[in-house]
């Protein structure tokens, strides 16, 4: 269970900083069918962007070390996979196989694998294809399933985004805070005023 307060930031935190080990490559079966393979994915973002922009498919994340794997699908496809190199997600889905995963082999052992393109009518069809074929071990539940289209309670919806927002917020405090320890100059608050007084 996450703690909003008081939480212990770096346990959820993937190793992302750590460089990569290509003696550890696991001949996975995933890379058969695969149609493009990221095998250093922390430095191949740019690429992996440029590469998966505005496209919607199929993806795996697979375990260098013991040759496990996780399929998940995307809606835009980027913006999905994108989600793995936020730290606020791995606070929020602790819970998740394949966070756990990534949380302790580090991003570094992983690689990352797109496996088919689609359109957003036969996305979770095809999903289900894979997961069927592959079986993978990191998936909770070898179910494909549209989060789009599950209709939640108020309550649950409410819920949701006072964790979200509690858990971004303590992200971004202290030393995880990228402006930690910095100021604004004069100019740029000079500019964030006037940015302010034109929303009015």
């Amino acid at each position: 269970m996450v703690r909003f307060y008081n939480i212990e930031f770096r346990s959820f935190i993937p190793k992302l900083f750590c460089r990569r080990n290509f003696s550890n490559l696991y001949n996975s079966v995933v890379f058969k069918y695969a149609i493009k393979i990221y095998n250093d994915p922390l430095n191949q973002r740019n690429l992996i962007r440029n590469d998966n922009k505005n496209k919607i498919g199929i993806y795996s994340w697979v375990n260098n070390i013991n040759g496990k794997f996780y399929i998940g699908s995307g809606d835009p496809l980027y913006l999905r996979i994108s989600d793995y190199f936020q730290n606020w997600y791995f606070l929020y889905h602790p819970n998740l196989y394949i966070v756990r995963a990534l949380s302790k082999y580090g991003m570094k052992n992983f690689s990352l694998v797109i496996l088919e393109y689609s359109d957003s009518e036969n996305l979770i069809l095809c999903e289900q294809k894979w997961i069927d074929l592959l079986k993978p071990e990191y998936n909770i539940s070898l179910v494909a399933r549209n989060i789009k289209g599950c209709k939640r309670t108020k309550c649950i919806v409410e819920i949701d985004k006072i964790g979200k927002k509690q858990i971004k917020s303590n992200s971004y405090k202290g030393e995880n805070k990228s402006f930690c320890d910095k100021k604004h100059s004069e100019k740029s608050l000079t500019r964030i005023k006037t940015i302010k007084i034109k929303k009015k």
